[in-house]
């Protein structure tokens, strides 16, 4: 579970600034930032509901530690962690181009 909050982690702030130094958006929360990454294509439509449920376990592994969150997490870790690959995946072609 700590390696699923961490990474997200990174990879929302990493967002958060590429929104910031390569769009000009300066978006403060995770959820605002996954708005924003969809609206300049970085993120499908699908892509975002599942960024935006990742903030909604996230949220949850703050505050409770129970085997439920991890089972949901463990549930869905390979399409969790493949979209974090996409995404900064994504913000790095861009900035090279």
């Amino acid at each position: 579970m700590l390696r699923f909050k961490f990474t997200f982690e990174v990879s929302w702030k990493v967002a958060k600034q590429y929104t910031y130094d390569i769009e000009g958006v300066d978006a403060g929360s995770p959820k605002s930032v996954i708005r924003k990454c969809r609206e300049v294509h970085l993120l499908e439509d699908e892509e975002a509901v599942l960024a935006l449920e990742m903030v909604n376990v996230r949220n949850l592994t703050v505050h409770t530690y129970n085997e439920e969150v991890a089972t949901k997490i463990h549930k869905n870790f390979t399409r969790y962690n493949n979209l974090l690959h996409q995404w900064v995946e994504r913000m790095n072609d861009k900035v090279i181009e």
